[in-house]
């Protein structure tokens, strides 16, 4: 019983330190396979979404697709990026970005984290999550999992984040 409380409290501890922190500064790619760095992300102006991801996980489809149909509704009444980040490994990333291709994600842009090194940065150990970043690249919302619904959470965290 000690070690199960002693590893909810470290658990809770690493989740606030977290809360908060920010985007951290590594390398990604785009479909073509050119690098982004995620600072480049970070406009200044507008809130942005970071949606976790990969190729065998069902809800992360759903998730997806619940975020496309937000964004196509959301569209105009307020600035919205959403960025799709794959954390699929290499030997799966060609499905991947063949999966990316074919979505149909309007208003999504896919990225690969092929090396997880923005997984690992973020401590992300199960898929989907999310995190809303402010117009300055600081997390100001995160969720782990996907239930029909969760988008009027994120919309609400862009909507109080938006300039």
């Amino acid at each position: 019983m000690k070690h199960l409380l002693l590893t909810i409290f470290l658990g809770l501890g690493a989740i606030c330190s977290a809360w908060g922190q920010d985007l951290p500064a590594v390398t990604l790619h785009d479909e073509a396979g050119k690098s982004i760095a995620t600072r480049s992300l970070i406009d200044g102006k507008t809130p942005f979404v970071i949606n976790f991801w990969m190729t065998t996980c069902k809800p992360c489809m759903k998730e997806l697709e619940a975020l496309t149909d937000e964004a196509i509704e959301w569209k105009g009444s307020f600035p919205l990026r959403i960025y799709a980040v794959s954390v699929d490994d290499s030997r799966s990333l060609q499905r991947a970005v063949a999966m990316a291709s074919g979505s149909g994600w309007e208003g999504i842009t896919p990225l690969f984290d092929v090396n997880g090194d923005l997984r690992r940065a973020l401590n992300v150990t199960a898929v989907p999550q999310v995190f809303v970043y402010d117009a300055n690249g600081k997390e100001v919302y995160t969720h782990i999992g996907y239930r029909p619904g969760d988008e009027a959470e994120l919309l609400r965290a862009l909507k109080n984040n938006a300039k």
